[in-house]
Parts: C-alpha cells; structure tokens; sequence
C-alpha cells in the first residue's frame, strides 16, 4: 500500500481551483518501513513504562512498521517521530500489535540524523518489575539502548533481568508547549545526588533532585518538549535516557471502529490554518486534532465540495486533549461529493492530521495538510 500526501503547505486562497488542490492530494509518497523483523527484550521499570524505538532501516519502503506482542492489557500508549517535526503517522491498535504507518512533507530537506519512532507504553499491572517483556518489532533496523535481543525462552513470555544502575520511567509533563518557568519532574530509579539533567535543546533555569527516583528541572525558556531526547548522568557516569511523549486525553471515541482503535501520530508543529483534500480512495475520511498547548482553543472545519462550502463544525479543543472525527460524523445528514476538501481554522494552534481509512484492507493511512488555509 502506497501513503497518499499532499505538496508542502502554502499559501493560496481558498476559492482556488478545487481541481488543483486535488491534485495536490494525488501525489503518492511512500510510507517509512522497517527492513528485518527482531524481537527486542525492552525493561519494565517500577513505573510500569516501557518505551521503545525503533529506526528505519530502507526509507520509502511502503511496507507498515509493526510492533506486536504488546498483549491486551496495555495502556497509555504514546509515539513520536523524532527528526523531522513535519512528518505523522497512525498506529491500528489491534490485537495486542500496534500497526505504524508513516509520511513526510515530499520536500523535506535532508535530515540531520536518521529518522526514529518511540513508541512508549504502559505494561499491565500482570508483569513485575525487573522483567523485561518480549516486543516484536517487524523491520526494524536494531535495538537501541533501551533493548536486547532476547534469549528464546518457550516457557514464558518474561524474562527476569538485573535491575539496571539508573534508568528513566517516566517525564512529567510528558510533552507539550511549555512557558519558561515550567516544572518539569524526571522519574525513574537510582539517581544519585548531583546527578545531571540534559533535556535536548532547552536551556534550564534549575535542577533539584529530590531523591533516587525523582529529579526535578525548571525549563529557561518556552519550548515544546514533545520529542525530546531526556538524560540522567549521575556522578559516577552511569546514566539513562528517554524520549518525553505527550500522552492526551481522548474526548470520545469514534463511533466508527475502525477508526476508533488508531491513534494519529501528530506533526510536532502546530497550525492555525490548514487544507486536507480527502483522497478519492479509501471507504472513510476523518479529521484529528490535538492540542498540546496550555490554552484551550476553538477549532472550526468548513466543508467544502466542488469550491462552495456546503457544511460547518465547530469542536471545542481542551489543553491536553485529542479528538478523531469521519466527515459523517463532523458533518451529520450532509454527502459529500467526490471533490470534498476540509478547511480548518484554530483560535490557537493545534497539531493537524487527516486519516484515510478503506474498512476493506483494515488500513488507516496518514494525510498531510494540501496546503496553508488563509
């Protein structure tokens, strides 16, 4: 399966040719993809966090990224694609597997450093602390810090493992757009007195450790912390690291199931304006929103079908919060045509994401805002 995008946003005016901006949403960029399956040995920690990252190893293979063996009674998932904040993808949690696909803007520059997903969970109050849980992560490239190949143990899916010197299991807040001056706490297990905070690219104002398992910083400046790269390096050099990944709260879930149990993989930057062309394939197009700044913000979403605007919907999107919505259900009673576009305005920014769905595959695929609203 090919990932349907659109050009890189810019800025037209919304009465262009409706045919143009389809055309935009014609062009085909393949999804990134894994290359050889591994099954990765990841720690649980006594916060019951489990994060795992996962590279690419061939760039435009369309093949789907999939994490499996997660087991029914995982929570709190969180993924976040770290290097290139215009890229998205979606996850079909299904099963126990979280099924990845992923896009990125067709322009975009070439990345500094390769590409990752981390993909952080929280494992069932079933498994212990000190074991590590099995995850199968089809075409990934290698296991980083975090993993190990596992040992083939046909007994259980756990192993035990030695408690590790320090480790990270969790970063409070998670991700988000912060103002200087924010707390933020590092959670986890042997921190030492005098141990040193790094969070990637933000400057702090302060660190307080407070004991083993809890150090806290106060950040210098305004930054959006999702995606950021978290260390721990205590005195004697032992050290840890995480990626911080917002974890929102969900207002509702679709009434249609498909889209019900995908979770959008937002762009780290954030939108007052955008244009999603639905594409003509698929059996349902849908809407994501998610807001990671400390204001609430009105999102309003006009429907526009063969250059007139034909419906309207306002969503009132919480700090914190997450929403996917079909155009059915955004739009209830109205049928649109085959030339039916989106356009989405915010009184404050939030991440944007459009979801091609076709109910016929079980496949939800990532689509990327044609162009800039004005």
């Amino acid at each position: 399966m090919r990932t349907m995008v659109t050009k890189q946003p810019m800025h037209r005016s919304r009465d262009r040719s409706i045919a143009a901006i389809l055309a935009l949403a014609a062009l085909a960029v393949p999804s990134i993809a894994l290359a050889d399956d591994g099954t990765y040995c990841v720690p649980v920690l006594p916060s019951r966090i489990l994060q795992l990252r996962v590279r690419p190893a061939v760039p435009n293979d369309p093949t789907p990224i999939i994490v499996d063996q997660l087991g029914p009674d995982f929570g709190g998932v969180g993924i976040v694609m770290l290097g290139a904040p215009e890229a998205a993808g979606t996850a079909l949690m299904i099963g126990g597997s979280a099924v990845i696909r992923t896009v990125y803007p067709p322009e975009t520059p070439e990345l500094s450093s390769d590409p990752m997903l981390a993909v952080t969970i929280t494992a069932s109050d079933e498994v212990r602390a000190g074991a590590t849980v099995d995850l199968t992560s089809g075409g990934s490239s290698g296991p980083d810090a975090s993993a190990s190949p596992c040992v083939e143990d046909v007994g259980e899916q756990v192993d035990v493992v030695a408690p590790r010197a320090v480790s990270i299991g969790d970063v409070l807040p998670g991700g988000g757009l912060l103002p200087g001056g924010s707390l933020v706490a590092v959670l986890g297990d042997g921190f030492q007195p005098e141990a040193q905070v790094l969070i990637e690219g933000l400057a702090l104002a302060s660190t307080s450790w407070v004991d083993s398992s809890r150090i806290e910083v106060v950040t210098a400046v305004d930054a959006q912390l999702d995606g950021r790269m978290v260390s721990v390096t205590n005195p004697d050099l032992t050290s840890a690291t995480s990626f911080a990944t917002l974890r929102t709260a969900d207002l509702g879930k679709s009434t249609i199931p498909l889209l019900a149990v995908t979770e959008a993989i937002f762009p780290l930057q954030t939108r007052a304006s955008a244009v999603f062309a639905a594409p003509a394939t698929g059996t349902f197009f849908a809407l994501a929103l998610q807001n990671p700044g400390p204001a609430d913000s009105i999102v309003s979403v006009e429907l526009w079908d063969a250059g007139e605007a034909v419906a309207s919907a306002t969503l009132t999107l919480p700090s914190g919060t997450k929403v996917s919505r079909e155009v059915s259900e955004l739009f209830p009673g109205v049928i649109p045509g085959a030339e039916r576009v989106l356009a989405v305005t915010a009184t404050v920014p939030v991440q944007m994401l459009g979801l091609r769905g076709n109910e016929d595959e079980s496949s939800v695929t990532p689509v990327l805002p044609a162009l800039a609203s004005p």
